[in-house]
């Protein structure tokens, strides 16, 4: 842990050193800028998630060296075979790395990931004050300075021209200063099945019923040989976010895939869950002060997915703050452009996946559809959604005549058998 200055005024105070943090401290580090990272926790730390790294996560994960160290250590699994299972019980199961040549999602386990994540901001300059509990920020509108204080009053105030809320789906920053006004409306949980006491044979698979939808439940393989299992509640199904532990344990004791993955020896650590902000928020700067990652709800509302997107508001956070420092403009006239930027990149795309929430959670047949189409066309119909999934495509290529002509055809079909 390298050592922070509590006498110097730094660029940047950053709160939380998850990937939207971490990413952000990265790119504003390499660009000259001083950064503080204050983060609650002792790392390495746990954390709830899916661990399921998407392309675009590798890319930045690849310019911070951290995917290089984790190969290299032998601590991410690549998926290779792995699908789903639709609420019709259609199952597709394939390996679209032989077809793709290349790897749509690496397994890595959080606490690794995150933690390599801020020593490789570190390397670049960004000073790291781990168990730093944040009691409450004061900003000066005289000298412009922001003022962080800890919960333990041993620990020194932090000041800084920047503050960056990182800190989570709850934020509590960012709704102390009331920038986001509401709570999160949806939540996942995960937990960790023992190597060696499983039965799972493929690397990762996704679980839809018709009760869940448009949540879901998954499960992938860790490098350790540890499974990690998942369960997303999504706003517009039958359950609501406080039946989560209900749905989690019902899963993992009833479903018939589940229970043949899992087998009878199976040694399943207790669960954990987390809140999830979706969709984006409407507002995600004032004057000297950017929120990035779950804070600004930089969670796909499709997928839950954020990891990928919290790497990207990092990075765009840097180029605008070093555009800022440059003007001397920290203004929020000015840091407005930095909303403008994730939504062109992929805000924007989060409102069609709410669009298509509500579709699913009425038309599950939808699922049952695509899981046929893959079995009748092969893996290169999977890799097109799965690229879209994760974000690799807009979710307007859902619409292009390829993908929605085929699917439109077999919900058809589909729907003519039932009948």
């Amino acid at each position: 842990m390298s050592k922070v200055n509590s006498d110097k005024i730094y660029d940047a105070a950053i709160v939380g050193s998850g990937p939207g943090g971490s990413s952000t401290a990265f790119y504003l580090s390499k660009l000259g800028r001083s950064v503080v990272i204050l983060e609650k926790e002792k790392l390495p730390r746990r954390k709830i998630c899916g661990d399921a790294i998407s392309q675009i996560a590798q890319k930045h994960l690849t310019k911070m060296g951290v995917l290089q160290e984790i190969l290299e250590e032998k601590k991410g699994h690549w998926a290779e075979i792995g699908g789903l299972i639709s609420p019709s019980r259609i199952t597709y199961i394939d390996n679209s790395a032989e077809v793709i040549g290349s790897h749509l999602m690496i397994s890595i386990k959080r606490q690794i990931m995150d933690e390599k994540m801020v020593r490789a901001a570190e390397r670049e300059g960004a000073h790291l004050l781990e168990e730093y509990n944040v009691k409450e920020v004061k900003f000066s509108e005289e000298d412009k300075i922001w003022t962080i204080v800890s919960q333990d009053d041993s620990k020194k105030k932090i000041k800084a021209k920047v503050l960056v809320a990182a800190d989570g789906a709850v934020s509590k920053i960012a709704r102390s200063l009331g920038i986001v006004d509401s709570p999160p409306k949806a939540v996942s949980s995960s937990v960790y099945i023992k190597a060696g006491t499983h039965q799972f044979k493929e690397d990762g698979v996704c679980i839809y019923t018709q009760d869940i939808l448009p949540g879901y439940t998954a499960l992938f393989k860790e490098a350790d040989g540890d499974l990690v299992f998942c369960c997303y509640i999504i706003p517009g199904g039958r359950y609501k976010t406080s039946d989560l532990q209900h749905v989690h344990l019902s899963f993992l004791s009833g479903e018939p895939y589940l229970s043949r993955a899992l087998g009878p020896n199976a040694k399943i650590e207790k669960m954990n869950s987390a809140p999830l902000r979706l969709g984006g928020v409407k507002k995600s700067y004032a004057n000297h002060l950017l929120i990035v990652g779950d804070a600004a709800g930089m969670i796909d509302p499709l997928t839950g997915e954020g990891i990928q997107y919290a790497m990207d508001a990092g990075e765009i956070a840097a180029n605008v703050l070093d555009e800022a420092f440059d003007e001397d403009d920290l203004s929020e006239k000015f840091l407005k452009r930095y909303q403008k930027k994730w939504m062109k990149t992929f805000g924007r795309d989060f409102k069609w996946s709410t669009r298509m929430v509500k579709v699913l959670a009425k038309k599950p047949i939808f699922i049952d559809a695509f899981a046929q189409l893959c079995n009748d066309k092969g893996p290169s119909y999977m890799i097109m959604w799965a690229k879209i999934m994760t974000g690799s495509q807009s979710k307007l290529s859902f619409f292009k005549p390829r993908l929605a002509v085929p699917l439109l055809l077999t919900s058809l079909k589909l729907s003519l058998k039932k009948k």
